[in-house]
Formats: structure tokens, sequence, C-alpha cells
């Protein structure tokens, strides 16, 4: 009796992990701001450690990767990971298996790995929205066109209105949020005084990060340790993020994922070349680009402590990830395995092992930021850190094309097919 069994390395579609590959960069890109900040100044704010600022070109590479990355690269990954639970599905059902005991063990060995990385590397981990969201679009890919349809519908309409219910509180309540930091940081009465650590830090702020108390117990834990504060930190930002979730990018991604889904019904990411899948890209590119440009223009129209500015940019980051993810994704899989070999093959073999890549990506720039690395938590602005981030994932794009080649999979590919296969 034949058996289900993970797509031998030799089958894979090189455009998918060109595709894969190409995300992961900008998805370190938009991370090195929280590897490398406070997270009250990661997401856009001047809650910035104590002697930095960022100037003219921080604030242009900021935007640059705002419009251009910012939740597009991660629904990149999203789209595909949908593609692939699809395809492993097609494959046990034409094995005349069901879809559900592989696939629920996959998203378990997916969870435990994301609980692990999320409290003891980077609380910004995804994986742990992506296994229970899995769990989800197995039972969708079981949908016949009709109702796959309906429900890819309503969540895109979910996701349309949390965005602009995200941006209308933001309108109404900015400035009234941007007064209470103030007041907050006017508190301070000696500067020169050593602010409390830790939980002690976590309550003085209030629990606001943007507070410039809870900034300097941050920087402390992860620049200085000890390895229980920034454990404590690391937790608190995991744990909201599990929390904000099903309010923010929870649906995002799952949209996406069901956008995998009816790429991988319609065969729009076939390996061969399509004058369709050209087409798609192209009008969906030009429907995101002017959104790409809303979310970062108002900036410099009305300036960075403005409340329509915040709505403004909300809107078009929110609309421009819905429309240019999968205009990226088809120009990289129709492109990318025609670029010369020299450019296509380490993007494409990061792909390959892209789970490990990712990990990678945390451990390298946590060793560059920690108290046990090199300590550069809280020293670099955006043009520093994002251009360290281009190099990390460089260097990890070359270490992917040697270890595949010498090796084959990925060490983390390994556990996580032992875990769904048991071989």
């Amino acid at each position: 009796m034949s058996t289900v069994s993970p797509i031998p390395r030799l089958a894979r579609d090189p455009g998918i992990d060109f595709a894969r590959g190409l995300a992961l960069l900008g998805i370190i890109l938009v991370n090195a701001r929280f590897f490398f900040l406070p997270f009250g100044g990661a997401i856009g704010s001047e809650a910035l450690p104590e002697g930095l600022a960022r100037s003219a070109l921080d604030w242009a590479v900021h935007d640059a990767v705002d419009a251009l990355a910012a939740f597009k690269f991660i629904s990149v990954f999203s789209l595909l990971f949908g593609f692939g639970l699809a395809q492993q599905a097609a494959r046990a059902a034409a094995d005349g298996r069901s879809r559900w005991r592989n696939g629920l063990r996959r998203m378990g060995m997916m969870l435990v790995i994301g609980v692990l990385h999320g409290l003891l590397v980077w609380y910004g981990d995804i994986l742990t929205v992506y296994a229970v969201l899995g769990v989800l679009v197995l039972a969708c890919i079981g949908l016949d066109d009709r109702w796959l349809r309906r429900v890819t519908i309503g969540v895109l309409a979910v996701t349309v209105l949390i965005t602009l219910v995200g941006a209308g509180f933001q309108w109404a309540f900015g400035d009234a949020v941007a007064a209470a930091d103030a007041g907050q940081a006017a508190e301070i009465a000696d500067p020169s005084e050593v602010p409390p650590r830790g939980f002690d830090g976590m309550l003085a702020a209030q629990f606001n990060p943007g507070s410039p108390v809870w900034v300097a117990a941050e920087t402390h834990a992860f620049r200085e340790g000890p390895w229980l504060h920034a454990l404590l930190f690391r937790a608190v930002g995991y744990v909201f993020g599990l929390a904000v979730t099903p309010f923010s990018y929870g649906w995002q991604a799952f949209l996406m994922m069901l956008i995998g889904i009816w790429a991988q019904r319609t065969r729009l990411f076939a390996p061969e070349g399509s004058a369709h899948r050209r087409r798609l890209a192209s009008r969906l590119i030009a429907a995101g680009l002017p959104f790409a440009a809303l979310a970062v223009a108002p900036w410099w129209a009305l300036g960075r402590d403005s409340a329509a500015a915040h709505a403004l940019s909300t809107v078009g980051i929110g609309c421009s990830a819905i429309l240019l993810p999968v205009g990226y994704a088809c120009l990289a899989i129709e492109y990318g395995p025609r670029l010369p070999g020299i450019l296509r093959a380490p993007v494409q073999a990061a792909g390959s092992i892209g789970l490990t890549v990712y990990l990678s990506e945390s451990v390298a720039c946590t060793a560059i930021a920690s108290w046990w690395g090199l300590a550069r938590f809280g020293t670099m602005t955006d043009a520093e850190f994002s251009l360290l981030a281009v190099g990390v994932w460089a260097a990890l794009a070359v270490g992917a094309l040697a270890w595949t080649r010498m090796v084959g999979n990925g060490p983390m590919e390994r556990l996580w097919r032992w875990g769904t296969y048991g071989a």
C-alpha cells in the first residue's frame, strides 16, 4: 500500500521556492525593527532609547519598508502556506487517504515549534498563528468552489472592515493616546535616576510600550539581561501578539491562505509560464501601488504626530497588503526561475528550507541584538538595521544553497517532517 510522504527534492517547484525565499527577505526587513528596537519605537513612534533618534534617511527607509514590505511578504508566506496545504491534501486524496491525519500532525508540530520560538527566541513568532489557522484551512479545502468562494469573500469583508475600524479608532483617539504618552514622559522627575527594571518597569509604565519607562526597561532587558527579564518582555510581547491576532493580522493571513487554495485549484502557480499570471500580476500591482503610496504619503504631508496620518496609513497598508502579495507571488513564480543561476539559486535554496531560514533569521538577529551576543539592541536606527537585515538574509541564502547541495533538507524541515510523517 502506498503512503503519503514528503515531496522529493527533485520534484519541488522552483518558482514556489523562489517566491518563498524572496518573501523571507521582505519578512526580515520588516521584522528587523522589532529585533533591534523597543516595541513602541518599532511600530513607528518616537519611543526610542535615550540618545537614539531617527534621521530623515531612517524615516525614508522606514516608510519604504512600510509601503512595499509591511504585511506584504508575510502575506506571500501565508499565501504559499495555504497553497502548500492544498497541494498536500490533493496528494492525500489521490492516494485515497484523509487530509486530516497528517495535516493535524503537521499543524501540531508547527504549534510546538512556534511556541518555543515565541518564548525562547523572539516574541513576533507567526508559526503559532499558522498552526491554528492551518486547521481552518484544512476544513476549507473540503468545500466546493461555491462555498469556498463565499467563505473567501466573507473573510475579505471582515479583513477590510477591521482595517477601516482600526483607522477610525486611530483618527478619533490618536491625539489622546499621544497626549497621554507625552504626559507620562513629562512625569519623570529625574532622567538620571535608574528606571525600574523587569516587571516593576512594566507596572511603572502602566503597561504602555510607548512610555519612556517601558522603553528603558525593555532596552535594559534585551541589551543587558538578565535572562528572566528578557523572557518576561518576550512572553508579554508573544501573548499580546496572540491576543490581538483575531482582531488584526489573523484575518489577513487567513484570507491569503484561502487565496492559496484557489491558486492550487486553478493552477495559478503552475510551473510553466502563464500569460494569465503575468496579466494578473500587473493588474494587482497597479491597483496596489496607490494604496502603498497612501501608507506613507500622509506622514510627509501631515506630520508624524497626526492622527489623520495614522488613520490613512492604516488604510493604505491594509489595502495594499490584500492586493500586492498575490502580484508579488505571481511575478516571483513567473520570472524567478528565469534569472541567472547566481541570483536564482540562493533565493530558491532559502525557500526550499524556508522554516529553517525563517527561524535562523530570528536566531541570528537576536544574537546580534541581545546581551548574550553583540548587545546591539536599541543602538541602531532603520537605515543601519535594515542593511544588516539584508546581509543576514543574504548570508543565510548562501548558507542554504551550500546546505541543500551537501545535506539536503534543512534541520527544521527534517524535524517537522518526522513529526508529520513519522520518518
